[in-house]
C-alpha cells in the first residue's frame, strides 16, 4: 500500500496526527510505505515524521515540491504544494503504479485496505462527490450532470497518467487559470478528468457537511446536481473510514485549532497522544462573526432554517453572483 500526502511545513505537524491514524488502523498490510511531497520542510519536522513511521515499522520517502508548482499565479485560497496532486506519477518512483493521496486535514478511522484494492485499471483516479449545485459546475466549467469530486483523497492511477501523459495536458490548463473558481486545483483535475473517475462512497472522505445534517437537509444546503443515495449517506455518517475536516460556513475550526465542534474531534485528539503534535498549542480559531452566527441558529434554531438560507446563498448567489466580489 503507497500512501502520498503534500504539506507545507506549517501543515506538518496535523499531517503526524492522520498518519498515526493510518498505521493504528492498518497494522495487518504488510507492506505500507508513505510518501510525503513537502515544500519547504525543515529537518526537525522531517525527522518527526521519520520517528513517527519507523515507530510502527514502516518506511516514509521525502520529495519535494517540482519547481513549476512554486511558480503558479493567482492562486486564491490555497498554497502551492496542493499543486503536487497534478504530478506525482512524474514525482513519485515508476514502480508506484497506484497512490493513495490523503490530505493533512484528515483522518483514518478504519482499515483502508477495500479502498486501496479498488479496480481503477480503466479510471484516472477514484474519489467521492463534493456534492455541488449545477450552477457551481457549470462557473467551474463541467456539464451539471457530471459529477464534481473532491480532491482531498484520491486513489489515483499513476501507471494510467505516465501512459497518456497527463502531465502535459494539465499543464497548459493551469497556466491559462481559465478553471480557477471554487478550490482552484480541484476545478482544474474537474475539468480535465470530467467523467473520466471512478466515484466512491462517501464513507471514504466523510467530509464535515456529511456530519451536520441529515440527508433532505443536505440536499437543501448543498443543491447537488448529482448525489449519493440516501443509504450511503447515512453509512457515510455512522461507519465512516475516512474523515475529512473540511472547512464550512458551520464549522470553521478543524481539531487542532480552538474552538472546534466537529463530531470526530475527540477521535482525533486522542490520535494526536503520543504524537510530536500532542503538545503544540492549538491555533488561534479563524471564525468570524457570521460563522458563529450561522453555527448559533444551527444549534439552537432550526438545522433546516440553517440548511435552506445557506443552501441559497452557496448554491445559486455565490457562483451566480457573489464570487465576483470575493473572489476578485
Amino acid at each position: 500500500m503507497d500512501i502520498v500526502l503534500a504539506t507545507s511545513d506549517v501543515y506538518s505537524k496535523p499531517a503526524l496526527v492522520t498518519l498515526k491514524s493510518v498505521f493504528i488502523n492498518n497494522r495487518n498490510v504488510d507492506v505500507l510505505n508513505i510518501h510525503y511531497v513537502g515544500n519547504g520542510l525543515t529537518e526537525n519536522n522531517k525527522n518527526l515524521l521519520i520517528g513517527l513511521t519507523e515507530e510502527y515499522g514502516r518506511k516514509i520517502f521525502f520529495y519535494e515540491i517540482p519547481k513549476e508548482c512554486e511558480n503558479i499565479g493567482g492562486l486564491l485560497r490555497t498554497n502551492p504544494i496542493v499543486y503536487s496532486y497534478c504530478y506525482f506519477q512524474d514525482i513519485l518512483p515508476v514502480s508506484v503504479n497506484k497512490v493513495l493521496l490523503l490530505e493533512g486535514d484528515t483522518i483514518v478511522v478504519k482499515d483502508l485496505t477495500e479502498m486501496f484494492n479498488t479496480d481503477i485499471s480503466e479510471f484516472y483516479l477514484a474519489a467521492t462527490d463534493d456534492l455541488q449545485s449545477k450552477y457551481c459546475k457549470r462557473r467551474v466549467g463541467i456539464n451539471e450532470h457530471s459529477a464534481y469530486f473532491n480532491s482531498g483523497v484520491m486513489l489515483i492511477n499513476l501507471k494510467k497518467m505516465r501512459e497518456d501523459n497527463f502531465s502535459e495536458k494539465i499543464t497548459p490548463l493551469i497556466k491559462s487559470g481559465k478553471a480557477k473558481f471554487m478550490y482552484e486545483v480541484q476545478d482544474e483535475l474537474n475539468v480535465m478528468l470530467e467523467n473520466q473517475v471512478k466515484i466512491l462512497s462517501p464513507k471514504y472522505n466523510c467530509t464535515t457537511a456529511i456530519f451536520l445534517f441529515k440527508y433532505k437537509d443536505m440536499l437543501s444546503y448543498r443543491r447537488p446536481s448529482t448525489c449519493c443515495s440516501e443509504k450511503e449517506f447515512e453509512e457515510a455518517k455512522k461507519d465512516p473510514v475516512i474523515v475529512h475536516f473540511t472547512r464550512n460556513q458551520i464549522i470553521q475550526s478543524r481539531p487542532w485549532m480552538e474552538e472546534c465542534n466537529h463530531p470526530y474531534r475527540e477521535y482525533y485528539m486522542k490520535m494526536r497522544e503520543g504524537t510530536a503534535a500532542e503538545n503544540e498549542p492549538l491555533w488561534k480559531t479563524d471564525r468570524n462573526w457570521k460563522n458563529r452566527f450561522a453555527f448559533w441558529v444551527y444549534s439552537k434554531v432550526s438545522k433546516k432554517l440553517v440548511a435552506v438560507t445557506l443552501g441559497v446563498v452557496r448554491a445559486f448567489l455565490y457562483p451566480l453572483v457573489l464570487y465576483k466580489y470575493i473572489l476578485r
